[in-house]
């Protein structure tokens, strides 16, 4: 009387030992599992993979910002680095295709940083987007606790500097620069030049913050459109007349 067969092949059937047999004779077990055949593939996996090690490095740094670890006048320049590597690496149309959006490469591979992720869509550190005026054991010669810069000269440059800044950015827009890639470089050098003058809020500064976000948010190539580059530009005039009166 013959037994009755299984319901499925076990692994210990003769059709099932035959099958991963062949299997295996066809797969090379002494190489190395690769995601690439070529040097474009293996250029652009090791582009996501270092758009990856920036997330998790930017989390790292803005927690331990957030608990004093480290100083402002060390987070500042590790931030603006990070971003400025993530906003380079995205600038490859063939990286760019494959990361998509922020939302995609985190849903893709399961990121979970939010202190990084809010970062990389401000696009600035925080200590430009909320800036400090002093830090204890730190001096900041060109941030001043009242309005009016001080009479000195590191502040008299650093107020030339940002209204040479104000100057380059309303003529970019005049000349017709439109694009993600053009504007909000000057637009974050304007904002840090500004800090360098005074940390006090005034009127139109909120604006330019809402700018770079927008900005930070397009894609390098992304342009605005007329009636957004004739607002900006009236924005950032009404900003650097409201800046010019604190300096009188």
């Amino acid at each position: 009387m013959s037994s009755q067969q299984p319901y499925a092949p076990t692994a210990y059937s003769s059709s099932s030992f035959s099958s991963s047999a062949a299997l295996r004779s066809r797969i090379p077990l002494d190489e190395e599992a690769r995601l690439y055949r070529t040097s474009a593939q293996r250029d652009l996996y090791e582009s996501l993979a270092e758009v990856y090690a920036i997330i998790v490095t930017l989390d790292f740094v803005e927690k331990a910002y957030v608990k004093d670890t480290i100083s402002q006048a060390e987070y500042t320049p590790i931030c603006s680095r990070l971003l400025a590597q993530y906003s380079t690496i995205l600038k490859n149309q063939d990286v760019a295709n494959e990361f998509k959006d922020l939302d995609s490469f985190r849903a893709q591979y399961d990121i979970e940083y939010p202190s990084a992720i809010s970062r990389l869509r401000v696009g600035i550190p925080a200590t430009v987007e909320h800036p400090v005026s002093k830090e204890p054991g730190i001096t900041y010669p060109l941030a001043q606790s009242s309005p009016a810069p001080s009479r000195s000269a590191a502040s008299a440059r650093a107020a030339a500097d940002a209204t040479g800044n104000f100057i380059t950015f309303m003529d970019a827009l005049k000349l017709n620069y439109k694009a993600k890639d053009q504007l909000h470089p000057l637009l974050g050098e304007l904002m840090t030049s500004l800090n360098a003058v005074t940390t006090k809020d005034f009127d139109g500064r909120a604006k330019i913050i809402e700018w770079l976000i927008k900005l930070n948010s397009m894609k390098a190539t992304d342009e605005i459109t007329d009636d957004e580059a004739r607002q900006l530009l009236f924005d950032i005039d009404h900003a650097y007349k409201a800046f010019y009166t604190i300096l009188e």
